[in-house]
């Protein structure tokens, strides 16, 4: 509900547009023919002026406002949207008349004018009514200090245990009954329902349920679906087949329910549905049906509705309590202190004390109050929340807890209008951190700040967000994730939801399925349709014919229009029926700003009218029939983001340059897009994804990039090593600072084009060498690299920021590069490397000592992940030094066959995880820390490395394609060793020591026909026996545990209790 603050802050925006237009108009002609429109724009400028010295001060009122000051301001707001739609169109067409060189009168100069006029006029109507309403100045509530921006939900199984408070008691009785068996009904689902008001920490207390390591030791498979208020049984059957595994995900609830039974065959399954609101049975009874074929199945459910725990819950439900005062004082704490060793002062901790007994024992209220005063000292700060009339406001009676309403109070204006618009996504959904501050930025939300660029501070948005605990940031190992998919999300907590859209009702509207109010659209500006769990779609097209002629679609800010599709196919396709009305759909929304289309386009006709959208910012396509875009799109001069990841698209418009505010071109991942000359005009683009290094007739030259001195984030180069022609010119991104991430990929190396002659290689040299990178560089990953060597700057020691680095196929290459003066490398991965025989101390690089030092430098100061695969002819390693690889924690090779020869290892000290499928193994007989190991090919040799080496700290091993008839594991050397895996031994009969692993509680055994039985340790609570028939056999004729092997011999997994 926009008030005082929220007009201030578009008039601001407006007036700062004036000012640069008026710069523009000033410098580019002396004598204009457009004085018309200039001086209405300049009366418009102090119209402006004076209205927004009148709002300075409302928003900083902590008092209701009546119903007539709503209506004032609400008329108010109208009228500054027009002004910044006039002054919008006017930004395009000297946008239009620079780019087409013209200099006479517009078509539409007059109209402008006009209606610069018109809103000037109501501008004043409206300000003399400010007298007539005697508007309250101050009427006794303190102005709450300036708050300055310094320096439904989707939920996922991730937590951090450390940072949760209170809830122990909780969790060890969940953990109890999932462990449990005495509940267990043959073809039945054992259900518990976790009952509480919302913040209370339901899902938080189902995260630290799932990820107890009891939980994950103890079942075979775990899912994690949420449910929210869309409880459709086919999406939700896909969902909790997906949870778990990545097969073929069929279309009908037949097939699914059929995919689902034999997937679960025989298996322990545990299942988390998280916010779930369904009081219908027969849905419930329909989706449980196909979970009753595992062998065990326990169901953990949370919800607000107690109703929900009647029709789901086969036991008596768990009701979730508010926290005591003196944990959500400790939590308050850590939150309020941003979790520094420091105390309160005593004059706050008073005030802080009677904040935390507002909150009643929530702790989503205390973890956002928390965040709204985080790192604050002045007490006006603490005592303006602590007065806060919200507590004892009807607020409260709509279902917003005056904790979230009064920590948005005291966000600062900017901070408030980006808050609101997340409102327009629906409830479970990731928002991408990237995409929300290219939409913020579109409209116009993001305030100029001296030479900062409106990213950064849209980056800062987020992260003040989330330190209020607004939203929250999903977390994600960036260090194994493939930088087009490492991307930082982040969700909204339902309640925190349920307040955006309480906040937002006047200007966004999110309409899921068929729940939409037409008179809705009077009011809002931000419109999103889509359909978040199903595939079948009626209501999208049943909602556009229902809007299309509707007149407030001129107003019209963003519009989102989201079909969910199958594997890549559109949801919807075209037919005249359904598409004919909706070919002039676009040309309504005038004033559009952001518009996002998913699945629906399949057709060139409607992307045609595109074009028309004089004032688009944000144009995002998902949908893989589409192959190109037209021209006309080339006259959209405002357009700052073109999303084009989501198509087919295999060639840009030729007048591409024409974008000349364009910061971000996403193009799809591996296609290799034609970009025609002239993408060096895009001065301020940022984002380019994808760069093809061709020969091509009338492509872009790679020297254009020369110029996009703002170019950053991600970029994929795709490299013809036909190209045998450079540039004089400097290389292209040894100048881009602000570049991330790297990835360059040859093709044509492959085919007749390439020879493999000296020339070839050469010319692959040169292509590397002339594509350095700035030292700034976080991420590089190098494909199908033809050369013999690779250049200097790789492995360079300049590249101090350098974190993940990738060699994949590079199989000319005999040598590696010296990566090891890397200071900062913490991942490495080098695949494919067929010409490697051997690898010495120029991997680790020949560092001598400094005339200052007696020694040399260490290698690999920083690396935790090394990943060496299918590396065919490596035989020998050697070249490690004492003080080398210092905190390496997971090594993994795999597919190094004939590696016979390893370093003397000093380095294993930090090794916590190791994969072992070579020739040989390390000449190490001592692993401190090593908790995980894994040998995929046992043999004579390394079976005697393993019974010699110590692992005082070893918890899980995995055995694979042992090739002898017997291994002995000696508890001496496996004290604390809990799970045991041998898996695929065909000849092996044998294993001893088996009985003396007395740390053991988990053992399992697949594809070893021939194993014998050996009397297993009195501590082992778990034994999974796939096609192990001896084994198997002997294991049934132990007389205590015929009893306990029961029905779970069709499954071969056996608890033991």
């Amino acid at each position: 509900m926009a008030g005082g603050g929220f007009l201030s802050s578009i008039i601001t925006m407006v007036l700062d547009k004036l000012h640069s237009l008026a710069s523009l108009s000033t410098s580019s002609s002396s004598s204009s023919p457009h004085n018309n429109i200039e001086q209405e724009m300049s009366k418009l400028t102090e119209t402006m002026r004076r209205i927004q010295a009148k709002l300075d001060d409302t928003e900083e009122e902590n008092r209701a406002k009546s119903h007539s000051e709503k209506l004032w301001l609400s008329e108010l707001k109208d009228v500054a949207y027009d002004a910044e739609d006039v002054v919008a169109k006017y930004e395009y067409e000297v946008l239009r008349s620079k780019q087409l060189h013209e200099n006479s009168s517009w078509t539409q100069e007059d109209e402008l004018a006009n209606k610069a006029a018109e809103i000037r006029k109501k501008f004043d109507e409206i300000t003399k009514e400010w007298k007539l309403l005697k508007l309250p100045q101050n009427v006794g509530k303190r102005k709450r200090s300036s708050w300055p921006l310094v320096g439904n939900r989707e939920t996922g199984s991730f937590v951090v245990e450390s940072e949760v408070l209170g809830r122990e008691k909780e969790k060890d009785m969940l953990v109890e009954w999932l462990l449990s068996e005495d509940d267990i009904i043959w073809n039945e689902v054992s259900v518990i329902v976790v009952i509480g008001m919302g913040g209370l920490g339901k899902t938080t207390l189902a995260q630290l349920v799932y990820n107890d390591p009891r939980v994950k030791s103890y079942f075979d498979l775990t899912g994690w679906v949420c449910v929210s208020e869309n409880f459709h049984v086919v999406s939700l059957t896909e969902k909790i087949l997906q949870s778990f595994t990545t097969v073929k995900v069929h279309e009908e609830l037949d097939e699914l329910q059929h995919a689902l039974q034999e997937n679960l065959q025989g298996k322990k399954f545990l299942l988390i549905l998280d916010d779930v609101w369904n009081e219908e049975f027969t849905l419930w009874d329909e989706l449980r049906k196909p979970l009753a074929s595992a062998q065990v199945v326990k169901v953990l459910v949370t919800t607000r509705n107690q109703s929900v725990a009647r029709i789901m819950g086969t036991r008596s439900p768990l009701n979730l309590n508010c926290l005591p005062f003196d944990v959500c004082w400790q939590l308050f704490k850590r939150v309020t202190l941003g979790g520094a060793d420091k105390s309160l002062q005593p004059h706050l901790e008073h005030l802080g004390r009677k904040i935390v007994d507002k909150c009643k024992g929530l702790p989503l209220a205390v973890k956002l109050l928390g965040g709204a005063l985080r790192n604050k000292e002045d007490v006006d700060s603490w005592e303006d929340i602590l007065e806060n009339e919200m507590w004892e406001s009807e607020e409260t009676n709509k279902g917003v807890l005056p904790a979230l309403k009064i920590s948005y109070d005291c966000m600062p204006i900017q901070l408030k209008r980006c808050f609101q618009y997340l409102s327009l996504f629906p409830k479970d959904t990731s928002l991408d951190s990237e995409e929300i501050v290219r939409l913020w930025m579109s409209q116009g939300l993001l305030p100029l700040d001296g030479d900062k660029r409106a990213e950064d501070i849209g980056r800062n948005y987020i992260k003040r967000l989330a330190e209020r605990s607004l939203i929250h940031l999903k977390r994600a190992d960036t260090l194994f994730m493939r930088e087009q998919l490492r991307k930082q999300s982040f969700s909204l907590h339902d309640l925190v939801h349920d307040l955006a859209q309480y906040i937002a009702q006047d200007e966004c509207l999110c309409v899921i399925d068929d729940k939409f109010d037409i008179e809705k659209l009077q009011k809002i500006r931000h419109l999103s349709l889509g359909r978040s769990l199903v595939r079948e779609d009626p209501h999208i097209l049943k909602h556009l014919e229902t809007i299309k002629d509707h007149q407030q679609l001129k107003l019209m800010r963003t519009l989102f229009i989201k079909v969910r599709g199958l594997f890549g196919l559109t949801s919807i396709r075209r037919q005249d029926k359904i598409f004919g009305p909706l070919d002039d759909f676009f040309q309504k929304f005038e004033n559009l700003r952001a518009l996002h289309l998913s699945n629906i386009i399949g057709f060139i006709g409607l992307l045609d009218s595109l074009g028309k959208l004089r004032l688009l910012k944000y144009l995002s396509i998902i949908d893989f029939d589409v192959v190109g875009i037209p021209e006309s799109i080339c006259s959209l001069y405002n357009l700052q983001t073109l999303d084009l990841t989501g198509t087919s698209i295999y060639q840009l418009p030729r007048q591409i340059a024409n974008l000349i505010n364009l910061r971000h071109l996403l193009l799809p991942h591996y296609l290799n897009v034609f970009l025609p000359s002239g993408i060096g005009n895009l001065i301020d683009l940022q984002t380019l994804t994808h760069f093809d290094f061709c020969c091509e007739k009338e492509h872009c030259d790679i020297e254009e990039l020369n110029t996009l001195m703002k170019l950053g984030g991600h970029i994929l180069i795709s490299i013809s090593t036909s190209v045998n022609t450079f540039s004089n010119s400097k290389p292209p991104l040894k100048t881009k600072k602000y570049l991330d991430s790297l990835e360059l990929r040859w093709y044509g190396w492959y085919d007749d084009a390439f020879d493999g002659s000296k020339k070839d290689e050469k010319n692959a040299e040169w292509q590397l060498e002339y594509l350095e990178p700035h030292v700034n560089l976080k991420t590089l990953r190098i494909f199908f690299y033809p050369g013999v060597s690779f250049v200097g700057w790789v492995g360079c020691s300049s590249f101090t920021k350098l974190t993940s680095l990738s060699l994949y196929s590079c199989n000319n290459c005999n040598k590696l590069p010296p990566l090891g003066q890397l200071p900062s490398l913490e991942m490495l991965e080098i695949c494919g490397m067929d010409g490697v025989q051997q690898v010495g101390r120029e991997f680790c690089s020949l560092l001598m000592a400094s005339p200052s030092s007696s020694q040399n430098k260490i290698a690999f100061p920083s690396l935790k992940y090394l990943h060496f695969s299918t590396m065919l002819h490596w035989e020998v390693w050697d070249g490690v030094e004492i003080g080398d690889f210092p905190r390496l924690q997971f090594i993994q090779i795999s597919k190094c066959y004939v590696l016979i020869k390893f370093p003397q290892w000093p380095f294993m000290s930090s090794m916590e995880e190791m994969t072992l499928d070579s020739g040989g193994v390390p000449d190490v007989s001592n692993f401190h820390s090593l908790t995980n190991l894994s040998i995929d090919v046992i043999t004579q040799k390394n079976t005697k490395w393993l019974s010699n080496c110590y692992f005082p700290t070893l918890q899980h091993l995995t055995l694979l394609y042992i090739g002898m008839e017997s291994i002995h594991l000696s508890q001496r050397r496996l004290p604390s060793l809990k799970t045991l895996e041998i898996h695929d031994s065909k000849k092996l009969r044998v294993v001893t020591g088996l009985k003396n692993l007395t740390s053991l509680n988990s053992l399992i055994i697949k594809a070893c026909p021939n194993l014998e039985f050996q009397e297993l340790p009195a501590t082992l609570e778990q034994v999974k026996l796939n096609r192990c028939r001896l084994f198997k056999k002997g294991f049934k004729e132990q007389q205590h545990m015929r009893n306990v092997l029961g029905d779970g011999d069709k499954s071969g997994v056996t608890t033991l209790k």
